[in-house]
C-alpha cells in the first residue's frame, strides 16, 4: 500500500507514525495507537548511518519516541528539524519534561495518558504537519516567473525550481522548508524579518510562537552557505526580533 499523501488533491492518508524505541517498548505501544487510524512504523535505534538516511527518506507524520535522553532528541532534530516530535515517558519530573523540550522535543506524554488523548494529540500533530508543507508548497508556487535569485556579491545563487543553491560555485541542494525560507529572506534582501512574518510565511498563518523551528533550520542553512557559521556574513540574526539576509538580492527572470 502506497502511504504517501497528495497535498495537491487535498487526499487524507492515516497519519505515519514513526514509533523510535526498543522492541519491548514498540510492543507496549501498539495496543495504545490501535483504533486511531494510524500506519506505524518501528525503529529500534539511530545508531548507523544507513538507518539515519533510511529516516530522512520515509514519509512520516510524526516522531513517538521512548525514554529519549536530549542528546537523542538533539540527533532526531539534526535528521528531520521540522517533523513533530513527541516524547512518550513514564518520567514525570518538571525539570526532565523542560529538558526534553529544550531539546527540540514538540510535547511530552506520559505513560498514564489516556489513549483517547494520546491519539487527539498524534492526529493534532500531523494535521498541523500537513497543513505546514501544503503551506510551503503553496508560498513556492507563489514565487511567479522569478526562478533565480542572487546575492549582490554574485556568491549566492538560488535556484527556486531546482530547489538548490549555488555557493561560491558549489552547488547544494535544499530541503523544501530551507528553500521557501531562503527564498523569503533573499527576496527581502537587506530587510529585517520578523520571527513572526516568518513563521507565517514559511510554516502557515497557525504558526505563532514556534521560534525555536526558524532557529533549526537557520542554523542548517549556515552550515551551507556561510564560510564561518558562528559568525555568518549573509544570514544575520537581530537578536529579539528576527532575521535578515545581509545584502540585496538581484531575481533573474525566466522566460
Amino acid at each position: 500500500m502506497n502511504t504517501r499523501y497528495s497535498l495537491e488533491s487535498g487526499q487524507q492518508h492515516p497519519p505515519h507514525i514513526l514509533v523510535l524505541g526498543t522492541q519491548e517498548e514498540a510492543r507496549m505501544l501498539r495496543p495504545r495507537l490501535r483504533g486511531g487510524q494510524f500506519k506505524v512504523t518501528h525503529l529500534a535505534h539511530l545508531g548507523s548511518s544507513a538507518s539515519a538516511m533510511t529516516v530522512r527518506l520515509m514519509q512520516h507524520d510524526v516522531w513517538l519516541a521512548c525514554c529519549m535522553h536530549t542528546q537523542q532528541v538533539q540527533q532526531i532534530r539534526q535528521i528531520t528539524p521540522r517533523t513533530p516530535l513527541v516524547i512518550y515517558s513514564e518520567r514525570e519530573e518538571e525539570a526532565h519534561i523542560v529538558r526534553m523540550l529544550d531539546a527540540g522535543a514538540d510535547d511530552y506524554v506520559f505513560f498514564s495518558c489516556g489513549k483517547q488523548e494520546l491519539h487527539a494529540r498524534l492526529h493534532g500533530h500531523a494535521r498541523r504537519y500537513r497543513a505546514s508543507l501544503s503551506s510551503s508548497c503553496d508560498t513556492s508556487r507563489q514565487t511567479g516567473p522569478c526562478s533565480v535569485l542572487e546575492s549582490e556579491d554574485t556568491k549566492i545563487r538560488l535556484l527556486c525550481v531546482e530547489r538548490c543553491v549555488v555557493v561560491r560555485g558549489q552547488m547544494l541542494r535544499l530541503t523544501p522548508i530551507e528553500c521557501t525560507l531562503l527564498l523569503t529572506l533573499m527576496r527581502e534582501g537587506g530587510k529585517v524579518l520578523t520571527h513572526q512574518s516568518l513563521l507565517h510565511t514559511v510554516w502557515g498563518t497557525g504558526y505563532h510562537e514556534e521560534v525555536d523551528y526558524i532557529r533549526v533550520y537557520l542554523h542548517t542553512l549556515r552550515l551551507k552557505l556561510e564560510d564561518d557559521p558562528r559568525q555568518p556574513t549573509y544570514l544575520e540574526t537581530i537578536a529579539g526580533v528576527g532575521y535578515r539576509f545581509r545584502q540585496p538580492c538581484i531575481p533573474i527572470f525566466s522566460g
